[in-house]
């Protein structure tokens, strides 16, 4: 559960997936900018299109974030709401090519977002891999709901840094970089349960960092907007800073990708988040799972050929071109796909 800033006071909002399926370097400019090829058995690096950026993580990082985003159920959905990453945990180059392939330009948040996902690239198991998001996922009967409170105020764990949303049911990290630095589970006026600070200093934005205050001034509360691909500013119809897309705070209420007019939109239950593919020529399109396109590609991650393993390698999409990955160079094996899943490496 987000919890969503409105005019003097803090609300809770509900999240709900809709979705059916389940580190960090520098930014380059220019044509000859290049995006590190892993471990790509076609020659490492490739060009990155014009008025793009490197993608969130290398080829190497993201085959072991997807990796483990299909093997575990909950990372996708942990991901997509809190960072803003739409995450297809069914066709692995479509994985990959949202964390790991060139972004359009005028993205936001990137080194922000990068380390959530380089977190999770490394875990070794899904329970550190969803972990490393500020929202996590539970699975039903997750055990550190036993004996918390259920009901919509939510619960704090006794480790003090844990807010349980047992209804949902998740769990916020309120010690994640996500939260301002200091914050912890705090009971508000209201009675509800936030990740916040006991004191507060007025509203405003900290670099991206958005502040502010909860009823009668007695919560302090924020959250990292880079994270989502978002800048903090003033939104002139709200009246307050919040988290802005095209300069304005767009607000939606239902984990969500979409197309709309050449724009990757994630809803992450609070609010839009646009990956613009018309930033450098390319559309959207939402053929089994919305992507940004690039100029010049010749493949799509879901063409026929494509994620099929040969021994240890798979056969990817990635970038807009075929290529070779081998697998064991992270440590892995390719597998073949089940239950609806692609070929993959695991």
């Amino acid at each position: 559960m987000r919890r969503l800033r409105t005019a003097g006071t803090i609300a809770g909002v509900g999240m709900v997936a809709v979705l059916g399926v389940v580190a960090s370097c520098t930014i380059f400019d220019g044509l000859e900018s290049r995006i590190d090829g892993g471990g790509g058995d076609a020659g490492g690096d490739s060009v990155l299109p014009a008025n793009t950026q490197p993608g969130y993580l290398t080829l190497a990082d993201g085959v072991k974030f997807c990796s483990n985003a299909f093997a575990c159920p909950l990372l996708g959905q942990s991901t997509e709401f809190s960072i803003d990453v739409p995450v297809d945990s069914n066709h692995f180059s479509s994985c990959i090519g949202w964390v790991a392939g060139p972004l359009p330009k005028n993205r936001l948040g990137r080194d922000s977002t990068a380390q959530f996902l380089a977190c999770a690239a490394g875990a070794t198991s899904c329970g550190a891999a969803t972990a490393c998001m500020w929202y996590e996922v539970l699975a039903s009967g997750d055990p550190r709901c036993a004996g918390y409170d259920a009901g919509i105020a939510g619960a704090c764990a006794d480790d003090g840094g844990s807010l349980l949303l047992c209804n949902q049911p998740s769990v916020e990290h309120c010690n994640n970089a996500y939260f301002p630095s200091g914050a912890s589970c705090t009971k508000g006026v209201d009675t509800y349960n936030y990740c916040a600070r006991p004191t507060c200093s007025g509203d405003q934005c900290a670099g991206s960092m958005l502040e502010f205050c909860g009823a009668t001034n007695k919560i302090y509360n924020g959250w990292d907007c880079a994270a989502g691909g978002f800048s903090c500013g003033f939104d002139s119809t709200e009246g307050y800073v919040d988290c802005l897309t095209d300069g304005t705070a767009k607000k939606c209420s239902a984990l969500s990708v979409t197309c709309q007019s050449g724009i990757a939109s994630i809803c992450d239950g609070v609010y839009e988040s646009h990956y613009d593919c018309n930033n450098y020529g390319g559309t959207c399109d939402q053929t089994s799972f919305p992507r940004c396109t690039l100029p010049g590609e010749t493949c799509t991650p879901f063409d026929p050929g494509i994620d099929t393993c040969n021994g240890s390698s798979i056969t990817l999409c990635y970038g807009g071109q075929k290529t070779t990955f081998d697998c064991a160079s992270v440590g892995k094996t390719c597998v073949a796909g089940a239950n609806g899943q692609t070929d993959h490496c695991q």
